[in-house]
C-alpha cells in the first residue's frame, strides 16, 4: 500500500478514533492478549504500535488479525459475526476474514492487510 499524505492522515484519525472508542488492548509491546481470555470463535480489538487498529480472530486451528482500515478510502471496518464479514462504515466495502481479508463486495478492490500473529508462551503475540 502507498502511504500518501491522504492515507497517513486517515491512519492517524483512525487511530484517534479507535482511542476515543475504547481500543480494548494497546500492543506496545509484542503481547496482545492472553490466549485463554479469547474463546475459540472469538474476536479481540487492539491497537497496533503504529496506533492502527486491527482486529484478532481464534479458531479451532489457532490465530490470525488484520488491520481493520479499509483499503478504499480508509474508513474503518467493523466486524458483523452473523455474516462473518468485516464492513466499512464509509461505502460498505465488505471483507472476509476467513478468505485472507478478501473484498466480498467494493467499492474496495485490495483485501485488508493482514497483521502477523502468533502464540508464544501462552501469549498472542506480534510475529
Amino acid at each position: 500500500m502507498k502511504l500518501t499524505r491522504r492515507s497517513a492522515l486517515r491512519m492517524a484519525l483512525a487511530g484517534v478514533a479507535t482511542s476515543l472508542v475504547g481500543s480494548r488492548a494497546q500492543a506496545a509491546s509484542a503481547q496482545i492478549i492472553r490466549l485463554t481470555k479469547i474463546k475459540v470463535g472469538g474476536t479481540y480489538q487492539f491497537q497496533l504500535p503504529n496506533g492502527a487498529p486491527a482486529l484478532l480472530f481464534r479458531t479451532k486451528t489457532g490465530v490470525f488479525a488484520y488491520q481493520t482500515i479499509c483499503t478504499h478510502q480508509g474508513g474503518l471496518t467493523k466486524y458483523f459475526s452473523p455474516k462473518k464479514l468485516l464492513v466499512c462504515s464509509v461505502h460498505n466495502a465488505s471483507f472476509d476474514p476467513f478468505k485472507k481479508g478478501a473484498v466480498v463486495t467494493g467499492p474496495a478492490v485490495d483485501p485488508l492487510p493482514t497483521v502477523k500473529v502468533a502464540v508464544k508462551s501462552g501469549w498472542v503475540v506480534l510475529a
